[in-house]
């Protein structure tokens, strides 16, 4: 890690330690704070969305994902909504600097793609927060299936329309990446979205269709919008966005895993001091049956989040390798494993401390919602396993 990212790591865990002091009420609040942002901001988090070459913290998968997951989990041990919209920045602007690994790309393709970079950057600079705003009702999250549409207006300008939603960030990010069809093109493009100061009332092409309200992750503001002829920018070189694609769903599995390793985290360390907290106080009626369940259920609790960890560890350990699908498949294992052992884990925590666990009053039964959302992020359940199935088939 370098000694840039290790100051950034150390300001943010000042940031999340102060966040978790009032860890209950940001559970169960509906709605990002600026404020936070800014904090972020000006530890400077945002240099994560810049290469190295341009000051900032991205070296290439292989020697970054590790500092990305740490700076992830190390904001979600103080507020998980936040690390989760903060990990989308750096996550799609690999678009442009992970695009540069594509040495087959036309020429014209990189040069217009250098001068695309420029405008990127320079928004970063300029203090700008980076999101996504792929996914469509009824596509099960697969950017292959959309159905929205962008008109060509000539060069990279286009027009979109169509639905999408889980907007995450939507209010706090200023562009936003999406995928839409282009008429005489297979696959749908990417294109990035201004989405600053851009009223929500249909005015300008974009209409708020229904505000986040999720069980989960409630904070996120992950919205559903309808597009009506929204200028939209397309990807500057195709082929090399392709490239960056590759390269961002390992990176996209281990932060958003990051997100949810931090949570089983919090609940461990909770149920622990839940439980010796019970010990002190005494057991007066408490059975030597109830006990042994107690003892029994938080070493089982104590197993799963050790391998948790293990599946972490390992999912980054094959994205910091050298072959690429080896890391897309191991990532997606993890991803999909630490989800579902998560959720597993936090019910079992809640039968150990009792029904007290699922009082609002209490954070568990917050961060159960929170885990269980983060099963359903890119890609989700169903498309995660076709992945894995066309992954693990191919030659």
């Amino acid at each position: 890690m370098s000694s840039d990212t290790q100051v950034l790591v150390a300001k943010l865990r000042t940031i999340a330690s102060e966040f978790s002091v009032d860890a209950l009420a940001r559970g169960q609040r509906p709605a990002l704070a600026d404020t936070d942002f800014a904090r972020l901001a000006g530890a400077g988090f945002l240099a994560t969305g810049l290469p190295a070459a341009e000051g900032g913290h991205w070296h290439g998968l292989s020697a970054s994902v590790r500092n990305y997951a740490e700076l992830i989990c190390t904001i979600a041990m103080g507020d998980p909504s936040v690390a989760l919209v903060a990990s989308m920045h750096p996550l799609v602007l690999c678009l442009w600097h992970a695009a540069d690994s594509a040495a087959d790309a036309p020429e014209s393709e990189c040069a217009a793609l250098a001068t695309q970079q420029r405008f990127v950057y320079d928004t970063v600079r300029a203090g700008c927060w980076w999101g996504t705003i792929t996914s469509e009702p009824g596509t099960g999250g697969d950017i292959a299936r959309s159905r929205a549409v962008a008109e060509a207006q000539g060069g990279l300008s286009y027009l979109l329309s169509g639905e999408k939603h889980f907007g995450s960030g939507a209010g706090i990010v200023s562009f936003m990446t999406t995928a839409a069809r282009v008429s005489g093109v297979d696959d749908p493009p990417t294109f990035f979205l201004d989405m600053r100061d851009v009223p929500w009332d249909g005015s300008t092409g974009l209409t708020l269709l229904r505000s986040w309200d999720g069980h989960g992750m409630m904070a996120t503001q992950s919205h559903a919008f309808r597009f009506a002829r929204f200028p939209a920018t397309r990807i500057a070189a195709p082929s090399a966005a392709a490239v960056a694609r590759a390269i961002m769903a390992p990176l996209a599995a281990v932060m958003f895993a990051s997100v949810a390793v931090a949570i089983v985290r919090l609940a461990m360390d909770w149920a622990r001091r839940t439980v010796r907290k019970n010990e002190q106080i005494g057991r007066q009626g408490h059975t030597a049956t109830a006990r042994a369940f107690e003892t029994s259920e938080l070493v089982r609790a104590e197993g799963s989040a050790w391998l948790i960890e293990q599946a972490y560890e390992g999912a980054i350990r094959a994205a910091e390798g050298s072959d690429l699908r080896a890391a897309q498949i191991a990532t997606l294992h993890a991803k999909l494993l630490i989800a579902e052992m998560g959720e597993e884990l936090l019910l079992r925590l809640g039968r150990i401390v009792g029904g007290g666990s699922y009082s609002r009053s209490q954070p568990l039964g917050q961060w159960s919602q929170d885990i269980r959302a983060l099963g359903f992020l890119r890609p989700p359940w169903g498309l995660a396993a076709e992945q894995l199935s066309d992954l693990l088939i191919a030659d």
